[in-house]
């Protein structure tokens, strides 16, 4: 009779082939299972992207349960996916679950601290691979984040770096983040762009500020270019603007006279020796067109009324870029030499002048950079009162508005606050006074909880503000323009240079010099 001698080896397979016995896989109601003891007491509930994912796609990795003496199932692992599912459903109703042997509770605990503290998150870098990857299959951005359940945003930054090899490349060595680096995609083809923003980014100043701006500069070249084609196809001899700049002097006719001291007629502009056309964009202020004494209507309605803004429009001047050649000359003499700029008064000292310069192109700067910085803080706003939940500190600034009876709230509750809407996505009603009292009685009753009602009456409060600034606003700033940015601040916003002034600070250079603007302006204006 031979003995059987049992290994260790057989042993540890024959408890392995046991445990693996004693497991089962099951679909179960996530509402059935009793939600055991966790470490893990923050499931972030707010995750929307989460929650979206679990309703449309269900739970796809299996939780962890095992049977009560009771033959309840009681969970282990898998806490957030199963109260999830549980509040917003699944498509089938069920969650996959493995059922094991109950554990000790040293093993328990152990187990679920192991799970949450060394579970690691997608890089950045392995999201735009799988971005691209369905994309390649010919999925669609709108169907990526639907599938996965990103936002479409990352979704859209995702698809960007794509195509874009030298941004990737920074994105895969950490870098740039995934936002940071859809930034410098959309200008990785412009070098000048990539030092600005790189300088940018040296400087912790914001990038997206700083896009914006290269946005609208991309833009105003654009439609300076269109306007100047616009011009030559009139048949009249406009200069571009590389032309203008590399001119040693760009000069206004009008401005000129002859070898009498006499000025020019206007017929005669366009035949002078080597006269060109130079497409400047002047100021227009339209006139008060409101009469106290003319105008009828209320003490309110005259309080309320407000002038048009000031715009600017292209106008054609004829110049010579080479005095000496055109056969005129400078009042009071002279013929040549340096660019000429409008000196300003007579009698102005070069000092003087100097600084009037100087502010005019701070002026200009200044007030492209806000309107620049004008979309970015719109579309962070929109973000914001998107929220659920309102901010820390939110409550003292809808009570210090409300309380004080801020004009800027009283205005947007008379006109049934329009900028509410549009940061909201909704089309702002139109029509005679009063219009869109039900669209508002909509927005304020769909705030049915009272975390709602904070929020969306913090939107209004933000919203009123936001529809009193303008260009004006970094000249003159108010204590409630410092209150109210200095609040967003605190919530996350990055404010750009200019609308630092609001807050008091000084701004530092910028980085670019927008003297350009301003001395062409100057030259030929």
């Amino acid at each position: 009779m031979t003995d059987t001698i049992q290994t260790p080896a057989d042993t540890a397979a024959d408890e392995a082939t046991t445990a693996v016995k004693a497991e089962e896989f099951a679909h179960l109601d996530p509402a059935d299972i009793i939600i055991g003891t966790n470490v893990r007491t923050d499931l972030r509930p707010d995750h929307k992207e989460f929650r979206k994912s679990i309703k449309e796609r269900g739970v796809l990795e299996a939780v962890t349960v095992y049977r009560n003496e009771d033959g309840q199932h009681v969970l282990l692992r898998g806490q957030r996916r199963t109260v999830t599912a549980a509040e917003v459903g699944t498509p089938t109703g069920l969650i996959p679950a493995r059922v094991v042997p109950q554990p000790d509770d040293a093993d328990r605990i152990g187990d679920q601290m192991v799970e949450n503290i060394h579970r690691a998150g997608m890089r950045e870098a392995e999201i735009v691979a799988g971005v691209e990857q369905l994309a390649l299959l010919g999925v669609s951005a709108a169907q990526i984040a639907k599938r996965t359940s990103i936002d479409r945003p990352t979704v859209n930054a995702a698809l960007a770096v794509t195509k874009a090899d030298q941004t990737r490349n920074r994105l895969d060595s950490g870098d740039l983040t995934l936002e940071e680096a859809a930034i410098f995609a959309e200008f990785e083809h412009d070098p000048e762009a990539v030092q600005r923003l790189e300088s940018t980014k040296r400087w912790r100043r914001s990038l997206a500020h700083e896009a914006q701006r290269l946005r609208d500069e991309a833009a105003e070249r654009e439609a300076d270019a269109a306007e100047v084609e616009r011009l030559r196809a009139e048949g009249l001899p406009v200069l571009s603007a590389e032309e203008v700049a590399e001119a040693d002097e760009v000069l206004r006719i009008e401005r000129l006279v002859t070898a009498e001291d006499e000025p020019l007629p206007e017929e005669e502009w366009p035949n002078v020796p080597g006269a060109r056309v130079h497409v400047v964009k002047e100021w227009v202020y339209p006139e008060d067109e409101y009469d106290e004494e003319s105008q009828e209507g209320t003490d309110d309605e005259a309080e309320d009324y407000e002038p048009a803004e000031p715009y600017q429009q292209y106008v054609p001047v004829w110049v010579v870029t080479d005095l000496d050649s055109s056969g005129l000359r400078r009042r009071g003499g002279g013929s040549g030499g340096t660019t000429t700029t409008d000196s300003g008064d007579e009698g102005e000292s070069e000092e003087e002048a100097e600084a009037r310069r100087e502010e005019r192109r701070r002026v200009i700067a200044n007030n492209k950079a806000w309107a620049s910085a004008e979309t970015v803080r719109r579309e962070w706003l929109a973000t914001l009162v998107a929220r659920k939940t309102a901010p820390k500190g939110a409550e003292a600034l809808i009570c210090e508005a409300v309380v004080t009876g801020h004009h800027s709230l009283s205005k947007a509750m008379d006109h049934r606050h329009p900028t509410l809407f549009t940061l909201l996505g909704i089309d702002v009603p139109s029509g005679y006074y009063g219009a869109g009292h039900d669209e508002c009685h909509k927005i304020a009753t769909k705030a049915s909880t009272p975390k709602a009602a904070t929020m969306t009456t913090l939107a209004a409060v933000v919203a009123a503000w936001e529809a009193t600034t303008g260009k004006h606003s970094w000249r003159n700033p108010t204590a409630w323009d410092a209150r109210v940015l200095g609040a967003l601040v605190e919530w996350g916003y990055q404010p750009s240079e200019v609308e630092r002034i609001l807050l008091g600070e000084e701004p530092q250079s910028s980085t670019e010099d927008d003297s350009d603007d301003a001395e062409a302006s100057d030259s030929a204006a």
